[in-house]
């Protein structure tokens, strides 16, 4: 079967992830790990054209959306009217050049294949969802002059497919058992370090992303060492943190926020072929459960997966989490039901020779491995590109959604 199309690929990364912008990629990609696993240069030497965007490492979905607009059409980043006054941000980011400005024209830019790992699962759904939808809550808050082209919908024709990387689709039972007191720590810890660190060239190297906030300035803006103290910026760390369900990274992970208030607004388009790509590292117990495999996991992955396998809070209860006894199996961070297609969409079981059609959420074959083979992780470097090499050899072979 011949190609079909050549579309650019884009790759969003997860929480406390990094994009190509940030000068750490340059030492340590973070797809990849290394120079020589480094996947992006890979894909473009094999005639892929690869965008890998820096999105914050802590940002919320509906940010990460917003950011890749600009990062992608040009102009200045717009968070939205109504939503910057309901959580408490600035409205407006940095300005950006656009690296596809001709992205839905007839041609090789018509349309992108969007990848999202860990965190950049439920990103890239939120991503879709706008291009698609839009957002009725600003519309019908802000001057149609005003408005983003964003949040006026209609935009789905942009996107070719759709593939989550052990994402959170459906949320960890990782994130519910540590609750609002363990994502509240864990939300300072980061934002902390971010107040630190946020005039000083480190924001260079790693870029927190969180000026909406008022947590750092610009990185253009930094010049020179200048250590600040952990509180300096602790009315916008509460205010990032007063958020228990969206516009919080750490909540949003959460299966009964991703249940409630994640997925029922994601709905999938027609047009588009949605692929949830999963990993599992954990074996039997002996007792009737799971236990990580340090064989198969990092160490921080095994570590994790001890949670997130075995202690699963009561309230998940209403959510079948006890019922499906896959929810023990996980990758170190997320469950494989929470990796798989979003529940309240059209799911099904798939291999790398099923017909796919769009509209439909397809399962994946489970890989072995834990949360970070996606980046690379104990893979060979043939092993690695091989991974993608299949998936998106598939994607280039497929029509158009809107013409099946």
């Amino acid at each position: 079967m011949e190609y079909k199309n050549n579309y650019p690929v884009v790759i969003v990364h997860g929480l406390m992830g990094w994009g190509e912008q940030d000068l750490i990629d340059k030492k340590f990609p973070h797809f990849g790990l290394t120079h020589e696993k480094d996947l992006c240069k890979h894909l473009r030497e094999e005639g892929i054209e690869v965008y890998r965007p820096s999105l914050g490492p802590v940002n919320s979905g509906w940010d990460r959306a917003c950011v890749l607009w600009a990062y992608l059409f040009g102009g200045r980043v717009d968070y939205g009217k109504v939503h910057s006054q309901k959580y408490g941000h600035a409205r407006y980011g940095r300005e950006y050049p656009g690296v596809l400005k001709d992205l839905g024209q007839e041609g090789p830019h018509k349309k992108i294949n969007i990848f999202g790992h860990s965190f950049g699962g439920p990103s890239i759904k939120e991503i879709c969802a706008l291009f698609v939808y839009g957002s009725e809550e600003e519309r019908n808050g802000t001057d149609p002059d005003d408005l983003s082209p964003l949040f006026a919908g209609g935009h789905g024709g942009l996107v070719h497919t759709v593939t989550t990387l052990s994402g959170v689709n459906n949320g960890t039972t990782l994130a519910s058992l540590l609750g609002n007191p363990g994502m509240t720590f864990m939300t300072y810890y980061m934002l902390v370090i971010n107040s630190v660190f946020a005039t000083t060239p480190v924001m260079k190297y790693y870029n927190f992303m969180t000026q909406q906030w008022g947590l750092m300035p610009e990185v253009e803006d930094i010049h020179g060492w200048k250590l600040q103290t952990p509180w300096s910026h602790l009315d916008a760390i509460r205010a990032y943190n007063k958020n228990k369900t969206l516009d919080a990274v750490t909540h949003e992970m959460k299966v009964e926020v991703v249940q409630e208030l994640v997925n029922p607004h994601q709905l999938p388009l027609p047009d588009i072929y949605y692929f949830a790509q999963r990993a599992d590292g954990t074996v039997d117990d002996g007792k009737g459960g799971r236990k990580p495999s340090y064989d198969d996991m990092c160490g921080l992955c095994w570590s994790a997966g001890w949670l997130t396998a075995k202690f699963f809070p009561k309230k998940l209860r209403k959510y079948g989490v006890f019922d499906d006894p896959n929810w023990k199996r996980c990758d170190g961070f997320v469950n494989v039901p929470g990796q798989s297609g979003p529940f309240n969409a059209h799911c099904e079981e798939a291999d790398y020779d099923t017909d796919f059609k769009p509209g439909i959420w397809y399962n994946m074959p489970i890989e072995r491995g834990d949360h970070v083979i996606w980046n690379g992780w104990r893979k060979t470097k043939e092993e690695y590109f091989a991974m993608y090499d299949r998936m998106i050899d598939i994607y280039r072979r497929l029509p158009d959604g809107d013409t099946v």
